[in-house]
This record gives C-alpha cells, sequence and structure tokens, in this order.
C-alpha cells in the first residue's frame, strides 16, 4: 500500500499543475450550504447548456472535456453534470496501469448566489472482466471532484477551488462502487481553476461539387 500511496502521490503532484481527471461523490439537495430558494438573487444568466475547454496535461497536450448541465425542476437550484473527457489518460495518468477506460463525469451542482454553484462530480477506472465474469469490468479506482463554478456572462463559466480525492475499492466495503461515508482519500490534492465556453451554434458548409 505504502509504494501504492507514493505512486499515486507522484502522479497527483503532476495532476495538480493543470490536470482534471475526475470527481466526487455526494447527496445533494437544494437546501445544501443552508441555502434558502427565497434568499438567492435572480439572474438572467443560464447554467443549462454545454459547456468545454481544454485542461493542460502533464504530457505537455491539454485535452479536451465537456460538460451537459441540465436543471432538476424549475426552482434553478440545483442541476445535472454529465461530463464527457474523450481524449482524457485511461490509466489517470499512472494511477492504475492496468485500467482500460475512464467513465463518464457524473454528479450535482447546486446554486449558492445569482450566479455561484458549488459542483461534486464522481468517476471510476475501470478494467474489463475476462470470460469467467462474462466480461463485467472492475472498478479500479474512484475519482471525486468538488469545487465552485461562477457564471461570468452568458458564455463563460470558471470553475474554481477544485478538490481532487482518490479512492481504491477497499474504502469500498459497501460495494456501490462509490466511497464509503468517512472514508479517508489516498490523495487529496488542489487543481487550478479552468474557464469554460458555452458550446457554439456551428455554420453549415458549402458543398463541394462533385468532380
Amino acid at each position: 500500500m505504502n509504494s501504492q500511496r507514493k505512486g499515486i502521490a507522484v502522479a497527483l503532484a503532476v495532476l495538480s499543475l493543470g490536470l482534471l481527471v475526475g470527481v466526487p461523490w455526494a447527496v445533494v439537495t437544494a437546501n445544501e450550504g443552508s441555502v434558502n430558494v427565497d434568499d438567492v438573487p435572480w439572474s438572467n444568466l443560464s447554467l443549462e447548456g454545454i459547456w468545454t475547454t481544454m485542461t493542460p496535461t502533464p504530457a505537455g497536450r491539454s485535452a479536451i472535456m465537456s460538460l451537459v448541465v441540465s436543471a432538476q425542476g424549475s426552482e434553478g437550484m440545483v442541476y445535472t453534470c454529465v461530463g464527457k473527457h474523450p481524449e482524457c489518460s485511461v490509466t489517470a495518468y499512472g494511477l492504475a496501469p492496468e485500467a482500460e477506460q475512464v467513465s463518464d463525469l457524473l454528479g450535482y451542482l447546486v446554486r449558492t448566489g445569482a450566479n455561484t454553484f458549488r459542483f461534486s462530480v464522481v468517476c471510476h477506472g475501470i478494467k474489463g472482466g475476462g470470460p469467467a465474469v462474462l466480461g463485467v469490468g472492475e472498478t479500479l479506482y474512484m475519482v471525486t471532484l468538488t469545487g465552485t463554478a461562477e457564471l461570468v456572462d452568458r458564455d463563460t463559466m470558471i470553475m474554481g477551488e477544485f478538490t481532487y480525492a482518490a479512492y481504491t475499492p477497499t474504502q469500498d466495503l459497501d460495494g456501490d462502487r462509490l466511497p464509503d461515508e468517512g472514508a479517508k482519500p489516498v490523495v487529496c490534492a488542489a487543481l487550478p481553476q479552468l474557464p469554460f465556453k458555452r458550446l457554439p451554434m456551428f455554420p453549415s458548409c458549402e458543398s463541394s461539387p462533385s468532380p
């Protein structure tokens, strides 16, 4: 376990320079953080939509990451967040060399002010199973991420105050593929803020004439 901790710590030391891979587990309610719906100022900026950013990586090449955000109910207090990161490192940059795929990011954003939110998401590193288990995969790690989000204008969102936490399967005693309540992460690290932009509508192109 000590060698595993050291390996993860080295990987996360690099991640802290700009890596964004994954995120946390939380039970979210509209009143999280003692926020009352009636106390939140009205805003004409919408969080819903598709947001995209480029995340720095230890390889020196940025990787695209996109978030699909949709409201839960009409109050505009709690939002569902699904993250897509097709260029991410499957092994989480050395966290789990045997990992073969990474799940989507799943979580929530909860409004804390007119244009401010807290977010919490989780993803899993998975190894494919063999014939003995009919190909059912095995979770090798769970990564959670929490932080804040702010709508700067209609097309710009800044996410910051990232806290990155990595957990092993031994910290999932009830087998629900989420870190057990009270479990301490193998590693906890801070990551830098990232600017997201709203995905635009693209114009149609003019088809080339057939030769």
